[in-house]
C-alpha cells in the first residue's frame, strides 16, 4: 500500500512540473500587451502637408503662431487612443519638448468633453473636433492617434502613433532636423 501511495505523489508531481513547463512555454509565446507596439511610430501617409491653418478653433488660438509646435488627435472611440489618452495624462506641458495640444476628433461636444475630464487633458491647449470637420477639413487627417508636427504654422510632419514616450522622440528627431 505504501508502495502504490509514493507512486501516486511521484505521478502528481511529475504532473505538476510538466504543467509549470508547459505553462512556461506558452508564456514566452505570448507577447507583452505593450511589447512589440510600444514604440510604433509610423509616417502617417494620408494628410494635407504644407497645410498652413488661418483658423485654429479657440482652444488651440495660443500654438497658432509658434515657431514649432504639435498636435495629437485623439478619439474616444479608439482603444489605443484612451491608451495614449491616459499616458499622456502623466506629462506636464512643459515636459512634451515643444508647444503641444490636443485635438479630441468625436461626434459629440458632450462626449469629447468627457474624455478631456477623464483624463485631465485640459491641462494642455485643446479642442473638441465635433464630427472631426476642423482636422479633417483643414489638415486631411483622419487617424487616431496621430501627431501632427507644425514648422512656422505650416504641417510639415505627421504619424501614427501607440506610445507618447515613442513619438516625443521622433519629434524631437524632426524638429532638430533628424530623420
Amino acid at each position: 500500500m505504501m508502495v502504490v501511495g509514493a507512486l501516486a505523489l511521484l505521478l502528481l508531481t511529475v504532473a505538476i512540473v510538466v504543467l509549470y513547463a508547459m505553462m512556461g512555454e506558452l508564456a514566452t509565446r505570448i507577447r507583452e500587451p505593450d511589447g512589440d507596439n510600444a514604440s510604433h511610430v509610423t509616417p502617417l501617409a494620408d494628410f494635407t502637408r504644407g497645410a498652413a491653418p488661418t483658423n485654429y478653433p479657440t482652444g488651440l488660438a495660443s500654438l497658432a503662431n509658434r515657431e514649432r509646435m504639435a498636435l495629437v488627435v485623439l478619439s474616444p472611440i479608439c482603444t489605443t487612443g484612451d491608451k495614449v489618452a491616459a499616458e499622456l495624462a502623466s506629462y506636464e506641458p512643459d515636459e512634451m519638448g515643444l508647444p503641444f495640444g490636443v485635438v479630441v476628433s468625436t461626434g459629440t461636444r458632450e462626449t469629447g468633453e468627457e474624455f478631456v475630464e477623464h483624463h485631465a487633458l485640459d491641462r494642455f491647449p485643446y479642442v473638441v473636433d465635433e464630427g472631426a470637420t476642423w482636422i479633417t477639413g483643414t489638415l486631411g487627417v483622419k487617424m487616431s492617434p496621430s501627431a501632427l508636427v507644425f514648422e512656422n504654422g505650416v504641417l510639415t510632419e505627421a504619424f501614427t502613433f501607440t506610445n507618447v514616450q515613442a513619438i516625443l522622440g521622433r519629434i524631437v528627431k524632426v524638429t532638430q532636423g533628424v530623420s
